[in-house]
């Protein structure tokens, strides 16, 4: 039970957090509007989880079970019949002598009852009535009907006392020390109008021998009709009860689980038709609402509110002790849950990567997926472990076996842990992205692929690189694709002889065939006689050409080039070769 209110929280606090985030970055196009809209303006959506968690604390008071059955689970219960069947199989051979023989195994307390709820649980009341004292009985309780009278005691114990077998004595004369008499035996107590009815056993002759055996004490079956009257099934239960053939699955009766699974299909409707006009003046009001957005009201939020609706208005008057133990498993309220927290997650990945796009990193959507897949495995391994301890199971064992387990493995996996946290940088800070080409150390290459362990990369000479993200993000990165222009700087010499007019005239003249060409920014242009070298008289020549695509620059500075070269040899400036100067 504590895991869905657990749930409930944790599913309230991360949905006010992150609309918190999301109010937090302003009017701008950074979430979409149709999410915002609906998940943190909308009362709407507020009203569905009010709703939710006001009936969830309502389960929480309304599934307290009987004080008999407080402590029982499905493990209790299969335990205790496996006890049972061990102890009535294997009782005290050494007292086998006192034990009377009888054909309905009425010779000790234990086999008595034992007998009797064996006959219940195979519809056997012919059978049933042999575990009966009917001796000394009212007309009235006798009108009722020897069958009938058995009936209505099993329905009794269903619903109010698990029978543990082992806490009933299996010698021949029963307990001594329970301060009753000697002839007596107590299975259990039953609360009646505020006080507590005793079912005992009665050691009492067999008619027709007089040898002492065991059945239910006729001062109990006097009481049936009264306890029956209060513990009784309803009219359609009582009906179906009474038709449908005596199985039961984990001692719940088939009946049962017919009655159940239709009542949770009818409020399964009910709550369809609830979600579903939700959804349609959503609809109305929010024109822009994405079909995620609603069908997340219509089918997860659908079953969540079905499941408590059914375990809030379940029809008490059909509930036994073992079905009360099977729905504390919650099983199905864990799986609706599950549902719920895993459609939200999914939901939160499609406003995240919206958001990611509009912040220019679409590197960062690839993360979503494997987050939201650990986040969800969380969260299951969480639901998984309260249902077993819910069926009574404990998993402190479990956990302290993944303890170990999860260090060994956290040491093993140490060097992918890094190259895990290396992706996440890549990703959220995104230095590079698919499709970039990049400088990393002293390679060069073109990004392909940044996966969770490695990052590959194509080389000039169409090679592939793999590195691994924890060294890559170390490295000097260098991302010739996030230029907003292209650098010209080419690397003239003139010869030591060429005159200064003509070398003025030479700069004045590249410096207007920059300005007067559309693809070189207007600034910086540069054309300047830098320094005297052993090479020549070396020029300061720079422009930037405004484009990113590489194959578009190059194409423009062969056109500068020659530009260049002509103005070269209308001002009579002759270019210094580097050989012949060094031949010198």
């Amino acid at each position: 039970m504590a895991f869905f209110i657990t749930v409930n929280s944790i599913f309230l606090s991360v949905f006010k957090l992150l609309s918190y985030f999301m109010l937090s970055q302003g009017n701008g196009a950074m979430m979409p509007a149709q999410y915002s809209t609906l998940l943190y303006r909308s009362p709407v959506a507020w009203g569905i989880l009010f709703f939710i968690l006001l009936f969830s604390l309502d389960v929480s008071s309304a599934q307290s079970p009987n004080k008999s059955g407080a402590d029982l689970s499905i493990k209790t219960m299969l335990d205790s019949k496996k006890e049972a069947k061990q102890s009535l199989n294997q009782y005290d051979y050494s007292q086998a002598f006192n034990v009377p023989e009888d054909e309905f195994e009425r010779g000790q307390p234990r086999s008595a009852i034992a007998g009797y709820l064996r006959a219940m649980r195979a519809g056997d009341l012919a059978l049933a009535t042999n575990y009966l004292d009917y001796r000394n009985l009212s007309e009235k309780t006798l009108n009722v009907g020897k069958e009938e009278l058995a009936r209505q005691l099993g329905v009794v114990l269903n619903r109010t006392l698990w029978v543990d077998l082992n806490s009933i004595s299996a010698r021949q004369e029963g307990r001594k020390n329970d301060d009753l008499p000697s002839y007596r035996e107590l299975v259990g107590k039953v609360e009646y109008q505020g006080n507590d009815v005793d079912i005992l056993l009665q050691h009492i002759p067999r008619a027709e021998d007089k040898v002492k055996i065991w059945k239910i004490s006729n001062a109990t079956v006097e009481k049936i009709p009264r306890l029956f009257k209060r513990y009784s099934y309803s009219p359609l239960g009582e009906f179906l009860a009474k038709r449908l053939p005596a199985i039961d699955l984990f001692g719940v009766m088939l009946w049962q689980w017919l009655y159940f699974t239709l009542m949770m299909l009818i409020y399964y409707c009910i709550a369809k038709a609830f979600t579903w006009l939700t959804a349609f003046i959503t609809k109305r009001v929010y024109k822009n609402v994405s079909e995620d957005v609603l069908s997340f009201i219509k089918e997860p939020i659908a079953l969540l509110i079905a499941v408590i609706l059914a375990r809030s208005f379940r029809d008490e008057a059909n509930v036994t002790i073992a079905f009360r133990a099977v729905t504390e498993g919650s099983t199905l309220l864990i799986i609706a849950w599950c549902w719920v927290c895993f459609r939200f997650i999914d939901l939160m990945k499609i406003i995240l990567a919206e958001k990611f796009i509009a912040q220019e990193k679409p590197l960062a959507v690839y993360l979503l997926r494997p987050a939201g897949t650990v986040i969800k495995i969380i969260i299951f391994s969480i639901a998984a472990l309260n249902w077993l301890e819910n069926l009574g199971f404990n998993p402190s064992t479990l956990l302290a076996g993944l303890g170990i387990g999860g260090l060994a493995i956290a040491l093993a996996a140490q060097k992918t842990v890094e190259n895990i946290i290396g992706a996440i940088t890549l990703y959220t800070s995104a230095p590079i992205k698919i499709g970039n080409f990049c400088r990393f150390g002293n390679s060069f290459g073109v990004v392909e692929e940044i996966g969770l362990r490695s990052t590959r990369i194509r080389t000039l000479e169409r090679t592939v690189i793999y590195v691994a993200n924890a060294k890559f993000i170390d490295m000097n990165l260098e991302n010739f694709s996030e230029r907003e222009k292209i650098l010209f700087r080419p690397k003239i010499f003139l010869a030591p002889d060429t005159p200064k007019e003509n070398i003025d005239a030479l700069l004045v003249a590249v410096k207007a065939m920059f300005s007067s060409t559309e693809m070189v920014a207007e600034s910086p242009i540069r054309a300047h006689f830098k320094a005297y070298s052993i090479y020549g008289l070396e020029l300061d020549i720079l422009a930037y050409v405004n484009t990113t695509d590489f194959d578009v620059f190059l194409d423009e500075i062969n056109q500068l080039n020659l530009n260049i070269l002509a103005l070269l040899n209308a001002h009579d400036c002759k270019i210094q070769v580097m050989a012949e100067r060094v031949a010198e």
